[in-house]
């Protein structure tokens, strides 16, 4: 692959938008530091004595300043190192801003556990007073009775700045910096391999000895980093288990969940009614992809083929916007605006290069626009990650002009539902637009194969295997990577029963996602993308009523719970009707492929 410095400028993002250069970023870190010093001169020893509750908000929008200016400036070393992870200096650059940010949560954690002392009275009256403070303020009341002494606060607040995001680290140091792959053969012809070339490229590859044995070289070579890993994600798990009991949380889930604000049963609803109700839809899913290529067999490995075999659509990026803007016109001005400024602006990053950060993601502050990566191929499925990914920014710019850095985003279950109702609007597009009479079983294959079995399938299964993982350390089990293996293998047996080969290699699928690392998220995709597709639906139907509930919904950002936020968007996620008919609306996208 090529490296950083051979992509074209035109297909980087800009991020000059954030800072004019790394010496200015320096900078604001530098004065960072310094407004953290004089935030502790000025407030410690104060909070808890607070007299009245015009001072509690005047501390708190100071609180709001330091924390936005703190992730602004992370985000900028974060998008400049997720782009090059081979790049020492960039990893560098990115440890030290990690010490600085961690350094400001470990010198403020003194506040809340001084807001411990005042009076829940005097609380709330500061958040009638500060309608903005309300979210901030509402969440340290419900996590109260959870929280240690101020100095235990101070110490693990510390110490998971300092090291809390090691697992993490240590993974993608393997994955980005360490990890390689050979080339391998097929029939005489060589293939160069990567992990990105894998994911983008090969599992997806007409040929299936090619795809097979792609499957078979890069498996077997992530076993080399299995035991390495392995042992970071027990850590990490471990030590969400310990803080669950020593915080007195009734269980690891309850504790997680706790940030999310939504009941321990709707997580557990999620996972339990995916996989007795979608299983035997994705198992015919499995039968028709066997039959439209005719494979011998379906193996693990060719699960990723397009299920129309054929079909593939190639797109230019000039093809790419217009479908973009077209699909979100429905919208309005204000959201498809977002959505031309990503293009015209450079808030996208499309280059493929060595040591740059797999996937798709969108990264954004309350001081600018988001930013966007993905590793553009040039093929429609890079079509849905970037209208995925721009449900993400639109959210963002939407909340940001509305809310503040203490309560801009939602829920981490309710965060995919922006970005996956997006894809659904670009499934409808392009079944409303096009000529072609078989469009309609395209873009159910699309839909299918894309964000369905991607952000449905993909990340439910990581969330049932997670569940388990967490179940078994919090029975007191010691887990190896032999044991994580084992229980990703069960899940995959639960799911796709005898209909699908699991050859050697698909229990180490666990070690190709980094959500895990980042509490309860992997089940959140299908969480939101039941939301997404419920109000894709109900736009279709009822028009510009649906759709201005839905911008009403983003402009509410994280100052009200999932529940609340579905519920304003004509969505009862209360119970689990809107789970089946999803469910169930997967299964019509099966049966017409």
């Amino acid at each position: 692959m090529a490296k950083r410095s051979e992509v074209r400028v035109e297909d980087t993002w800009d991020l000059s938008h954030m800072f004019s250069s790394l010496e200015e970023q320096e900078q604001a870190q530098k004065k960072l530091q310094e407004d953290t010093a004089d935030f502790v001169s000025s407030y410690r020893g104060k909070i808890a004595t607070a007299a009245s509750a015009e001072f509690l908000v005047e501390s708190w929008r100071a609180l709001e300043r330091l924390i936005s200016d703190g992730m602004h400036a992370a985000s900028y070393i974060f998008l400049d190192y997720s782009v090059d992870m081979t790049n020492q200096e960039k990893m560098r650059r990115s440890m030290t801003t990690n010490n600085v940010i961690s350094e400001l949560f470990s010198d403020i954690s003194f506040y809340e556990s001084e807001l411990e002392e005042v009076s829940e009275e005097l609380v709330r009256e500061a958040m009638e007073i500060e309608e903005d403070s309300a979210k901030f303020f509402g969440d340290h009341l419900r996590k109260r009775p959870h929280r240690l002494s101020a100095e235990s606060e101070e110490l693990l607040t510390a110490l998971d700045g300092a090291t809390g995001s090691l697992p993490e680290q240590v993974y993608e140091a393997a994955k980005f910096a360490d990890l390689t792959f050979p080339d391998f053969e097929v029939n005489g012809e060589t293939y160069p391999l990567s992990f990105a070339s894998y994911e983008e490229y090969y599992a997806m590859h007409a040929d299936t000895e090619v795809r097979r044995e792609a499957f078979r070289v890069f498996s077997d070579n992530l076993a080399k980093y299995r035991n390495t890993i392995a042992t970071g994600y027990y850590a990490l798990v471990k030590q969400h288990v310990l803080l669950a009991e020593r915080r007195g949380y009734e269980n690891v889930f309850a504790y997680l969940l706790q940030d999310q604000d939504v009941e321990e049963s709707l997580y557990h609803r999620q996972i339990d009614v995916t996989m007795e109700q979608l299983a035997p839809h994705m198992r015919k899913y499995a039968k028709k992809l066997g039959e439209n290529w005719q494979l011998d067999r379906v193996t693990y490995a060719d699960l990723k083929l397009p299920p129309l075999r054929d079909k593939s659509i190639s797109v230019t990026r000039e093809e790419a916007e217009e479908l973009v803007l077209g699909a979100l016109e429905v919208m309005g001005d204000e959201y498809q605006n977002v959505a031309q400024r990503a293009f015209s602006e450079r808030w996208l990053d499309f280059a493929e290069n060595e040591g740059k950060s797999t996937g798709g993601f969108c990264s954004s502050t309350m001081k600018t626009h988001p930013y966007i990566l993905l590793n553009w191929t040039g093929q429609m499925p890079d079509v849905f990650t970037i209208i995925h990914e721009l449900g993400h920014a639109a959210q963002a710019e939407i909340s940001r002009k509305n809310n503040n850095a203490t309560n801009a985003s939602p829920s981490l279950y309710f965060i995919e539902a922006p970005s996956t109702f997006n894809e659904t609007l670009m499934s409808q597009y392009l079944i409303r637009t096009s000529e072609d009479p078989d469009v309609e079983r395209q873009v159910a294959a699309q839909m299918s194969s894309n964000t369905y079995y991607h952000n449905f399938v993909t990340h439910f299964l990581e969330a049932h295997w997670q569940r388990e993982v967490y179940r078994a350390v919090a029975a007191g089990k010691a887990l190896t990577a032999d044991d994580l293996d084992q229980l990703f293998l069960e899940t995959l047996q639960e799911f796709w029963g005898e209909d699908v080969e699991m050859t050697a290699g698909a229990e180490r699928t666990w070690m190709r996602q980094p959500h895990y690392y980042r509490g309860l998220y992997s089940y959140t995709y299908s969480a939101g993308l039941t939301v997404g597709t419920a109000v894709s639906l109900r736009i279709s139907e009822e028009g510009e009523a649906a759709v201005q509930d839905w911008l009403d919904t983003l402009a509410l950002g994280g100052t009200k719970t999932p529940l609340e936020l579905a519920r304003t968007a004509g969505v009862d996620i209360s119970t689990d009707k809107p789970l089946c008919d999803t469910i169930a609306y997967i299964g019509s996208l099966v049966d017409l492929i």
